[in-house]
């Protein structure tokens, strides 16, 4: 989130045209402070206006596990940011979904490919169920070898 209610006002046109849903540009500037809103519903923000505020109206988080016991990490939530960092010299992948698709490495799963050594990148995942879901790197004997967990939404 991070800006206020009246900084995003601040950016946005004042039209008070109430195509967005709601009738005033401030009261649509303080649901998108609350994550209540989407900047996408006001017709009239300009690009400029759009790029600072992209932050600012992303959908409300639910918080998450991933992992379990020592190595469990509360995250996020349904829309989660993963960050791969491979250490390594190994080549790894990173795929995350429904428990049964990341198993069987289904296509069209969600995932990264190819992160090589000292490489990061990224993957958004948007949580849309109560699970259960999965991570995994299915690159040859590293699901086997244990490169696999669990992700636990939590209410």
């Amino acid at each position: 989130m991070g800006l206020t209610g009246i900084q995003i006002f601040k950016l946005l046109p004042k039209t008070n045209c109430g195509e967005c849903g709601v009738p005033t540009c401030l009261a649509f500037a303080m649901a998108l402070a609350a994550g209540k809103a989407e900047l996408d519903k006001c017709p009239y923000v300009s690009e400029a206006a759009r790029e600072q505020l992209s932050a600012s109206s992303a959908p409300p988080v639910r918080p998450l596990t991933v992992g379990a016991g020592d190595y469990a990490v509360k995250v996020g939530g349904e829309t989660v940011m993963f960050l791969v960092t491979t250490m390594g010299p190994t080549v790894h992948e990173f795929m995350v979904g429904p428990a049964d698709a990341v198993a069987t490495d289904a296509p069209g799963s969600a995932e990264i490919a190819d992160i090589g050594m000292m490489r990061t990148k990224s993957l958004t995942y948007i949580f849309d169920g109560s699970g259960p879901y999965a991570f995994a790197c299915h690159v040859d004997g590293h699901y086997e070898a244990g490169m696999r967990g669990t992700i636990t939404l939590v209410e």
